[in-house]
């Protein structure tokens, strides 16, 4: 398994980046030791403590309220802070809006086949997962959805989530990412090189 020290210092991932990924997947198998270390690391390397407030909230969505509250609780352990934060949003009204172009980034010529699966499912799902999770929370502008998509690479990467795994290291790329940087997510993530190796058999870029 792969310290700390020896993912940050390698290439292909801004630090930063890797730093997030870090933190949003200790939060999973509630491994606060960890998530403490890498929120010290962050402080040290001044990656401002909004943006892991932005991971820990994107966090509700992968691993649920318990995890995400409990990783709040760590977080605020290891960095203190006096003030209370509130919002960061888009405004309401462009909300929906913002979540189903952000969804169309995502999945391209396979949106319609996805919104369609969720609406069979339930369609009290389908519209938590474009009001709540994508108008909401990941339209949020205090990180680029490039980044959140490799957050998201990340978090289905540790809970072996391989279908949703390739399909968002497709939208990190879609965003911006390189296949490079979708795989050092991954890596972060499992810590791993056979297991990421494994997973990163299943995911191709849309053109490849």
């Amino acid at each position: 398994m792969l310290e700390l020290d020896e993912l940050l210092a390698r290439p292909g991932l801004a630090v930063e980046e890797r730093l997030l990924v870090a933190a949003k997947a200790a939060i999973w198998p509630a491994d606060w030791a960890t998530l403490s270390a890498v929120v010290g690391r962050a402080q040290e390397r001044g990656v401002p403590r909004a943006r892991i407030d932005e991971v820990l909230l994107q966090s509700v969505l992968f691993f649920g309220f318990p995890r995400a509250i409990s990783a709040f609780e760590t977080v605020t352990a290891a960095w203190p802070r006096d003030e209370t934060v509130d919002g960061g949003s888009l405004p309401p009204e462009q909300q929906a809006h913002a979540g189903r172009e952000l969804f169309a980034a995502i999945y391209a010529n396979n949106t319609e086949t996805v919104l369609a699966m969720l609406r069979g499912f339930h369609g009290e799902l389908c519209g938590f997962v474009l009001e709540a999770a994508y108008g909401r929370i990941l339209t949020r502008p205090g990180l680029p959805p490039r980044t959140r998509e490799l957050l998201a690479v990340g978090a289905l990467a540790v809970m072996n989530q391989v279908p949703q795994l390739v399909a968002h290291g497709r939208g990190a790329i879609a965003l911006g990412a390189s296949r490079l940087e979708v795989q050092e997510a991954v890596l972060t993530a499992t810590r791993d090189e056979s297991r990421a190796r494994e997973l990163l058999r299943r995911l191709r870029a849309p053109n490849d």
